[in-house]
């Protein structure tokens, strides 16, 4: 069966027209809808990921994050960031290199 035979037999008109999307307030789905993946930073500061090496950048949090275990996330388009519980500490572009480096409030 040919598609346009599929829709022609199965297709009901909409009762309304317009999109039913709704957005959700406050909810960022490219934060949600992506690869994560804990890691443990290296004695270099940096963290290997899908044969890239992310440096963390310097962060008035802490001096290094030698062995502390952070999760990276991989979006859809390619980029990547490091998280350490809920702080983003940097943001890079698909060849591994800071983008965004994102201040921290102590």
């Amino acid at each position: 069966m040919s598609i346009s035979a599929h829709n022609a037999r199965f297709a009901v008109k909409p009762e309304q027209d317009g999109n039913a999307f709704v957005a959700i307030a406050g909810i960022n789905l490219a934060e949600i809808l992506c690869v994560q993946e804990e890691r443990l930073v290296g004695n270099d500061n940096c963290v290997s990921f899908n044969r890239l090496k992310l440096q963390i950048p310097a962060s008035p949090l802490r001096a290094h994050f030698v062995k502390a275990r952070v999760k990276v996330r991989q979006y859809h388009d390619g980029t990547h960031a490091i998280f350490h519980g809920p702080r983003c500490l940097g943001r890079y572009d698909r060849k591994g290199q800071a983008v965004d480096v994102i201040p921290i409030a102590a």
